[in-house]
């Protein structure tokens, strides 16, 4: 006879006898932790049949009225804070906030929002991060960006084996080869473009080795893959919205700056013969600032198309090579990165692969009233219309009976402004009306002001009409009219009596690219406005093209670092006097230091002006200056140069007061001086050592 197991000997007895089940081998039958499983939302999902089988309803369900046995004090003190009785009664109605306060302490009860926003907080830090150059960081990055790889291995001419990263796209083909997580090569190709792209290519292939390859002073294993991610995502993003046959992005990008070098040589002709004598890179800047622009494919380390319209310090051009180097690493370019983007729902023409968007002539032979006086950066141009970029079907439809209908591209032109372009909000919808595009939903009105300058964090709510004081402190060398230089400290104080909202332009959807030309004169208007702002009164931003804007270290104009004395905004009911009431020099307390004092009053309605008031000599100089399109200083009013129009102090005729040097500068080189040094410190000291009012 079987010998019966202990598994079916309980069953047998189970039928006859109902037995009562052992205790489990555990101190205590029901503990805390019990119940963060089942009320946790950080526990494991529990449906409500795992619910039934767990060992707390369980127990619960037997409905026992004999007490629970505690072995620890400390679970008996969980289940009393939890309302639990003696008995087995799971009633939970005195569980409340204050008795789970210290579960969500613990962070046992966190919620599922809050958990998702760290997540989403930890990849935001970390995708910020794109990697260093090696074989699984190029890897990961491509992946990153949408674009297909493989592995590849070839034999160098030398006979040394190499792995080689083959990425590839609709239209492109980059290849890297890589020893030893070094790369040696690298070469894209957009094999089914056409040969206006394909000429180009040597450019763009020359910045992305510079992206990745090993120069002097750089380590393997610091080679940072920054720029080559923001490359490559440019090239990426056209390449995904081209359609291929019938759209190619990189065609429709390369036919446009082909139309545009033609009005830049164009340009560089006439103004040859008007600066004859001036130099070449004089008569570059003047017609990037003052025309059309500068087109560039591939340039500045940055792939793609950019539309240069200002330079800093255009009318001072390097005199040597080493001067150049300095300038191109120091002096910022404002330009327009020219790509493309989804249309999605909004309603705009979609782009056209052309290269002919100006006529041959370039200039309009015989121009009317309304387009001569619309030509605000030179001549009228001939500009053309260029028919509809159609997709043709794809090849299973082409002999369908199906009636396919003609398919216009869902992808638009874009303008990206880098750097952003501070406007007044009326000049900002100006810029959407100059395009035809609408603008954007406005969820906040900040003041022009303080776009430039935030408000500080303060406990009090802070009034947009209220006036505001900047006041900066910097020093800078000084250069007298005969050659010698000094170090002068200056306190700069920037009022603002009327504030207007502004707004940002960082992009703006175009059709055509004479919208874009349209656009130059008021985008260099605020340009020169930024750069006499931001040198004169402190620049919070880090970057122009990558480079710091102005930093004193590297301009050479100043001796040490500027410091900023204060930031405050003067309450409304404060009446202003001081500026309007300030005569002569500067207190002795400044002048025992050597500091003098400059007062600017900024606004930007109708036009940006500037009210500049600084010491000169034994009176007070009092100028206004208008900043007009394409960066044109004008003089308003002013109290220094003898003019017909200008009376100086006591009401006395500037022409009988000054005297000496005072008599030989004409007022229209207040303004120019100011453009040609773009630095209200610089310009007040020029003023000082030409003009003689004593």
């Amino acid at each position: 006879m079987a010998t019966p197991t202990p598994g079916k000997t309980a069953a047998s007895q189970q039928g006859r006898t109902p037995q009562v089940a052992a205790s489990p081998p555990v101190s205590t039958p029901f503990s805390l932790s019990g119940v963060q499983g089942v009320f946790s939302p950080r526990g494991p999902r529990s449906s409500p049949q795992q619910v039934k089988k767990s060992p707390a309803t369980t127990l619960a369900g037997h409905g026992s009225a004999g007490p629970l046995n505690f072995d620890s004090p400390s679970a008996a003190a969980a289940m009393g804070s939890l309302g639990i009785a003696n008995g087995l009664d799971m009633g939970l109605d005195n569980v409340g906030v204050g008795g789970l306060a210290g579960l969500h302490g613990l962070g046992v009860l966190g919620g599922e929002d809050e958990r998702l926003k760290r997540l989403d907080a930890i990849i935001g830090i970390l995708s910020q991060k794109k990697g260093y150059v090696s074989e699984e960081g190029l890897e990961r990055l491509v992946q990153r960006i949408g674009l297909d790889c493989i592995w590849d291995t070839y034999t160098a001419p030398g006979g040394q084996k190499m792995k080689m990263l083959v990425i590839a796209g609709k239209a492109l083909q980059l290849d890297i080869s890589i020893d030893n997580n070094i790369v040696r090569n690298v070469a894209l190709s957009f094999p089914l473009s056409a040969p206006i792209v394909i000429e180009r290519v040597g450019r763009a292939t020359a910045i992305l080795m510079r992206d990745l390859e090993l120069r002097p002073g750089q380590n393997p294993l610091t080679k940072k893959l920054d720029d080559f991610y923001a490359n490559l995502s440019r090239l990426a993003d056209l390449d995904k919205l081209s359609v291929i046959p019938g759209l190619d992005l990189q065609e429709a990008l390369a036919g446009m700056c082909s139309s545009l070098e033609r009005i830049h040589h164009y340009d560089l002709e006439k103004l040859r013969a008007e600066h004859a004598g001036k130099g070449e890179r004089y008569v570059h800047n003047m017609v990037t600032c003052h025309r059309h622009g500068y087109p560039v494919m591939h340039a500045r380390n940055r792939v793609g198309l950019n539309l240069d319209y200002w330079i800093q310090r255009h009318c001072v051009p390097p005199k040597n090579t080493q001067a150049e180097k300095f300038v191109e690493q120091n002096e910022g370019v404002w330009s327009l990165l020219i790509t493309c983007a989804p249309m999605g729902e909004m309603i705009y023409p979609p782009v056209r692969i052309s290269e002919s968007w100006i006529s041959p002539k370039i200039e309009k032979e015989d121009p009317s009233a309304e387009d001569v006086l619309s030509a605000t950066t030179g001549p009228a141009l001939d500009w053309l219309e260029p028919e509809n970029t159609v997709i043709p079907p794809p090849e299973e439809n082409k002999d369908s009976s199906v009636d396919m209908s003609l398919k216009y591209p869902e992808v638009i032109f874009k303008a990206l402004l880098e750097p952003s372009v501070i406007l007044p909000q009326p000049v900002w919808l100006q810029m959407y009306e100059l395009v035809g595009a609408q603008p954007p939903p406005l969820y906040a009105y900040p003041t022009f002001d303080s776009l430039y300058f935030p408000i500080p964090p303060s406990t009090e709510a802070h009034d947009p009409s209220a006036p505001r004081t900047i006041e900066y402190q910097r020093e800078i060398v000084c250069v007298s009219k005969e050659g010698q230089t000094s170090t002068k400290k200056h306190k700069n104080t920037l009022y603002i009596y009327k504030p207007v909202y502004g707004q940002t332009l960082s992009e703006l959807p175009f059709s055509h690219p004479k919208q874009l030309i349209s656009l130059l004169p008021n985008l260099r208007q605020y340009a020169l406005l930024s750069t006499l702002l931001r040198r004169s009164f402190g620049d919070s931003r880090t970057a122009l093209n990558g480079a710091a804007v102005e930093s004193p270290s590297k301009t050479g104009e100043t001796a040490g670092s500027p410091e900023v004395l204060s930031t405050r905004t003067v309450p409304k009911k404060q009446e202003l006097n001081a500026f309007a009431e300030r005569e002569g020099p500067s207190s002795p307390a400044e002048e025992k230091f050597n500091v003098d004092s400059i007062d600017v009053t900024l606004t930007v309605h109708p036009a940006p002006r500037l009210q500049v008031v600084f010491p000169l000599q034994s009176t007070t100089a009092n100028i206004t200056l208008e900043i007009g399109p394409n960066g044109k200083m004008l003089v308003i009013s002013q109290n220094i140069v003898p003019d017909a129009g200008s009376v100086v102090e006591g009401g006395e005729a500037a022409e009988t007061k000054g005297k000496g040097k005072g008599k030989a500068i004409p007022v229209e080189s207040l303004g120019r001086a100011l453009e040609v040094l773009e630095d209200i410190d610089q310009w007040c000291e020029w003023v000082r050592t030409r003009v003689d009012c004593g």
